[in-house]
């Protein structure tokens, strides 16, 4: 059940897109959604996590800070009622910290239900040196991420792909995506890609597939088995064909080097596609 959603927000135009379709989201569930943005400071100025101070400055640096979270919570205030939010609870909260940092500490301490957030995206040497704070939650959160980047006023959800090697227990994370199935009332579709690599026959691949369905009591769902040279590729060009409306997808949460050797395709999805993505971590 949603109850609580979390929309960080750098006020982008991909965090305006997140947070009305986390306004759409609450509609259907009844959910209250806190708007967040967490202002980062120089290391030693004094603020503490909560934006106070902890000392009696008296330089530039400080009252520079002090404008900066006014005119910060100034533009919180009209982004949340720059959509129609009639019926659904809105908490802003504007906090001194590293962003991804902040982020896991509401979700944790406000029992985060959901996250929403926007990704811009990135590609070649960014990409692969930076990351980014979206790319970094879908990685560590404790709840679902739905992670977006274009407008979608409606937000209708007809077609749902979940895609998964199918070997690893997915059942904490089948759960939480069934819920969102029944929200929308969508159809699942399951889907294996059979790469060159990593090939398996068909027949074996359907019986894994119709196992996996049986298992979690899955509902109004198909069985599909896509040929491609990458998982990736694999996973964007099925939901293309289909016209998905949205890609579910687990993630195992690897962080240093084994992250950096194995990489993610969760998170490659949220960078390299325009559908929303779904993922839950199973660390």
């Amino acid at each position: 059940m949603i109850q609580r959603i979390l929309v960080p927000t750098d006020f982008s135009e991909q965090a305006r897109n997140a947070y009305e379709i986390a306004i759409a989201i609450a509609r259907k569930t009844g959910a209250g959604i806190k708007l967040l943005h967490a202002v980062e400071v120089p290391y030693g100025s004094g603020f503490s996590a909560t934006g106070d101070l902890t000392m009696q400055p008296n330089n530039m640096e400080h009252v520079y800070v002090l404008q900066l979270l006014e005119k910060t919570k100034a533009d919180l205030a009209k982004l949340a009622d720059s959509f129609d939010h009639s019926g659904v609870n809105v908490v802003q909260q504007v906090e001194v910290n590293r962003p991804i940092n902040q982020i896991k500490r509401t979700i944790r301490e406000d029992a985060v239900d959901l996250v929403v957030m926007g990704s811009k995206g990135s590609s070649g040497l960014d990409e692969f040196l930076v990351g980014s704070n979206t790319e970094k939650v879908v990685r560590t959160a404790e709840c679902p991420v739905l992670t977006v980047k274009q407008r979608d006023t409606d937000f209708v959800v007809n077609e749902i792909v979940l895609a998964s090697d199918f070997k690893r227990e997915i059942r904490h994370a089948v759960d939480k995506f069934k819920a969102f199935q029944e929200l929308f009332g969508a159809r699942i579709h399951l889907v294996y890609i059979n790469t060159p690599g990593a090939f398996e026959s068909s027949s074996n691949i359907r019986e894994k597939l119709e196992h996996t369905a049986q298992k979690y009591s899955l509902q109004n769902y198909t069985i599909n088995v896509y040929n491609d040279v990458m998982e990736e590729d694999g996973i964007l060009h099925f939901a293309e064909d289909i016209r998905a409306d949205m890609i579910m997808m687990a993630t195992h949460g690897r962080t240093g080097l084994a992250h950096l050797l194995s990489g993610s395709i969760a998170e490659d999805l949220v960078n390299h596609t325009n559908i929303p993505v779904l993922t839950f971590s199973l660390k």
